[in-house]
């Protein structure tokens, strides 16, 4: 539970963000928060910029609330007895009166960051069981969930906000927990939510197409992840880098350009991993098959077995990356490949679900036109009868990957289902025909708006030996609509699709 605290603790660390004290009162702060509608009598109210509205319109709220304390990013009008801050980044000022509020918990516990556009949950959840293993109580902020140790949360989105991410981490500290695996969105560290934490350890998967309706383009996008790197990083920590996507080699070579896993950088000690010939940990001699996958991880001192139920290069990729980071962590070998040999992967990422027919099923969160191009060619790899592709895309989100998306499903599945995902605030049809525009004429493809609908039809038309993939909601188990959340769990529906046929026959 927080403490009371001096205004000016909150104000020391607000020091590298220009803070000018427009309004000199001293309260004590008895709790702090972002949203002036949490404001209660001796808070702090931190007034940040938001994709729709404006924190400085509701100090006055605020204020009338109990607000005694405002960071804002210009002057405001307030009482006198309110002390007042201006800030020159609102978002950092609010992630770093977020540490204060919970005593820092960062400082006692070890962080462990993953960034990148794919595989941030299958490695959070991978280097989650893997320092667990080697004895380190370890919780995780990620898509799927929150676990504080004590208790999981369902997760609300992948970086909370800073007094939600602060929380959370004080909750492990006091649990017991010595570490915590977060997956960190480009959102959340554009908006540096997380304060001035340092982790003990970053990777970096793969940089692709998305999110650009609010990044606006990819170097954009990417100078986002890289804060991870260059602001969050302790200098000792390993930074690990896919060397097989060209924004990893681009970001390798903006830490050092050697490159060498032995040499520190300004930001951590860089480990590079991937096939490329010049990855300080190499993947070689993959093996993929419709049973998992396969490879040796060699270094210039090592090399490593690990064998996965996992199928598909790009888990190969999300493993590789985790056993480097385990690896420069000092975590034993043969504890990594033993967790590796157990691991089945994350919900709803490339997720069986179980039949008794002579077709398969695969739930995917797959929602970019990169993701489903990995899904669909791992599938592709295993020569079904048919292919047959199960999509969507939300709403209110990048509108450019939509044609990608069908473009991508018509050249690699043989039967392409197009239908709504989390349509949001926008009309599904709508979105549909965005869609479509990338499919080319001639593909056997079929529109069914409502998502059960279009489950039940994969489903009622397989054949033997096709493999279906639903794909873009993966775990979540709503459909958002109009800004309500109504209950929608793909595996469950596609279960529900099966029994409706009745008994298998032949």
């Amino acid at each position: 539970m927080p403490q009371s605290k001096p205004f000016h603790a909150y104000l020391e660390h607000l020091a590298g963000l220009d803070p000018v004290v427009l309004n000199s009162a001293q309260p004590t702060i008895l709790g702090a928060t972002s949203d002036s509608r949490e404001v209660r009598p001796g808070w702090l109210f931190c007034a940040i910029p938001g994709s729709r509205q404006d924190g400085t319109e509701f100090v006055a709220a605020a204020v009338q609330a109990g607000a005694v304390a405002v960071v804002a990013p210009r002057p405001v009008p307030v009482p006198p007895h309110v002390a007042l801050v201006q800030v020159r980044d609102a978002y950092a000022a609010a992630g770093r009166v977020a540490e204060v509020l919970h005593d820092f918990p960062s400082r006692s516990m070890r962080l462990f960051g993953i960034t990148g556009t794919k595989g941030k949950t299958t490695c959070a959840f991978l280097l989650r069981a893997i320092l667990t293993r080697a004895g380190i109580r370890t919780g995780m902020i990620g898509t799927v969930v929150y676990d504080v140790g004590s208790r999981q949360i369902p997760a609300d989105r992948t970086t909370p906000t800073p007094f939600e991410v602060q929380a959370l981490l004080a909750e492990m500290r006091d649990t017991g927990l010595a570490a915590a695996v977060i997956e960190t969105s480009s959102h959340s560290l554009h908006q540096h939510r997380m304060g001035a934490a340092r982790f003990a350890g970053a990777l970096f998967t793969n940089l692709s197409g998305e999110h650009l309706d609010y990044h606006k383009d990819m170097n954009s996008y990417f100078e986002a992840k890289k804060l991870l790197f260059t602001e969050h990083l302790a200098p000792d920590a390993p930074a690990v880098v896919n060397l097989d996507n060209e924004w990893g080699r681009r970001l390798a070579r903006d830490l050092r350009d050697t490159g060498s896993a032995s040499q520190p950088v300004s930001h951590g000690v860089l480990a590079t991993f991937g096939v490329h010939r010049n990855a300080d940990f190499r993947t070689t001699y993959v093996r993929t098959s419709v049973t998992g996958s396969a490879f040796t991880l060699k270094s210039a001192s090592d090399r490593l077995r690990l064998p996965s139920p996992l199928m598909g290069r790009f888990n190969v990729s999300n493993i590789a990356g985790v056993a480097t980071l385990a690896l420069r962590l000092g975590i034993d070998p043969e504890t990594i490949a033993a967790v590796v040999h157990e691991f089945h992967g994350a919900p709803g990422r490339l997720q069986r679900v179980d039949t008794d027919r002579k077709f398969a099923v695969f739930v995917d969160y797959a929602h970019t036109d990169d993701a489903l191009l990995n899904v669909l060619s791992t599938l592709r790899a295993l020569k079904p009868k048919r292919l047959v592709a199960v999509f969507g895309c939300g709403g209110n989100r990048d509108r450019t990957k939509r044609p990608r998306m069908g473009r991508v499903a018509a050249e690699l599945a043989d039967v392409v289902i197009v239908t709504s995902d989390n349509p949001r605030d926008e009309d599904p049809r709508e979105i549909i025909r965005e869609i479509e525009a990338g499919i080319p004429p001639g593909t056997a493809s079929h529109v069914a708006v409502d998502r059960r609908e279009a489950i039940r039809l994969a489903v009622r038309d397989a054949r033997p030996g096709d493999l279906i993939v639903i794909a873009g909601k993966g775990h979540e188990d709503y459909q958002e609509i109009k800004g309500e959340k109504f209950p929608f769990d793909d595996t469950c529906e596609v279960r529900t699709a099966l029994t409706e046929l009745g008994s298998p026959t032949g």
